[in-house]
C-alpha cells in the first residue's frame, strides 16, 4: 500500500462535526477532507463516505498546521484565503444570496456574509484528517484516488469540474469590474 493510499484510507475515517474542530483537529501537518450530505451543494456530488451513511466527499486540502487551516482559515474565514470557502460561496450564491466585493486582489463576500458562510459550514459540513509529514507529496494522488468535486487542481476529469469552474467564474464576476488602483 502506498503512502497516499494510507492517507486516503485515513481521510475516510469517522467525520467530526465542523463545530468540534477547534478542539479535535491536531496541530500537525497533513491533509483534511470535507464531507456534506448529498444534495447540500447544488449540481455537485462527490463519492459517498464508506462508513458514515448520508455523507459525500466535497473537498480535500493540505496544511502545515491542520487545526489552524481547518478551524481558522476555513471555518472562520476570510474567504480570500480559502479555496474551499470561495467554491462554496460560488455554488451557494443563488440560494443563499451572498453579496460580494473586491479586496485589493480578489472577490470576497461582504463582512456579514463571511459570517453567514461560517455558520453555513458549521451547520452542514463534517471533516476528517490525516497527519503526514509532507502533505504536498501525496496530495495529487489522494485527490486522484478519492475524487472530491470541489478540487480543481489534480481533478480536471471530475464530472463536476465544468460546473465548479462556471460557478467560480460567476462568483468572480459578481462584484463587478475590478477597481482601478490609484497611486
Amino acid at each position: 500500500m502506498t503512502d497516499a493510499a494510507a492517507v486516503a484510507r485515513e481521510l475516510c475515517g469517522p467525520p467530526t462535526s465542523a463545530a468540534d474542530t477547534p478542539t479535535t483537529v491536531p496541530r500537525e501537518s497533513g491533509l483534511y477532507a470535507w464531507w456534506a450530505a448529498p444534495g447540500t451543494l447544488p449540481e455537485v456530488s462527490g463519492p459517498a463516505h464508506p462508513t458514515a451513511g448520508g455523507l459525500e466527499l466535497i473537498y480535500i486540502g493540505l496544511a502545515q498546521d491542520l487545526r489552524s487551516r481547518v478551524a481558522g482559515n476555513h471555518l472562520r474565514g476570510p474567504t480570500g484565503s480559502s479555496t474551499l470557502r470561495r467554491a462554496l460561496v460560488a455554488l451557494l450564491m443563488p440560494s443563499e444570496g451572498y453579496t460580494t466585493r473586491w479586496t485589493t486582489d480578489r472577490v470576497v463576500p461582504v463582512d456579514a456574509d463571511e459570517l453567514r458562510v461560517s455558520e453555513w459550514m458549521q451547520a452542514h459540513l463534517r471533516v476528517t484528517w490525516a497527519t503526514h509529514p509532507d502533505p504536498k507529496a501525496v496530495e495529487g494522488e489522494v485527490i486522484a484516488q478519492l475524487a472530491p468535486p470541489l478540487n480543481q487542481l489534480h481533478n480536471k476529469t471530475h464530472p463536476s469540474y465544468r460546473t465548479i469552474k462556471a460557478a467560480r467564474a460567476a462568483y468572480r464576476a459578481s462584484a463587478g469590474p475590478r477597481p482601478q488602483r490609484t497611486g
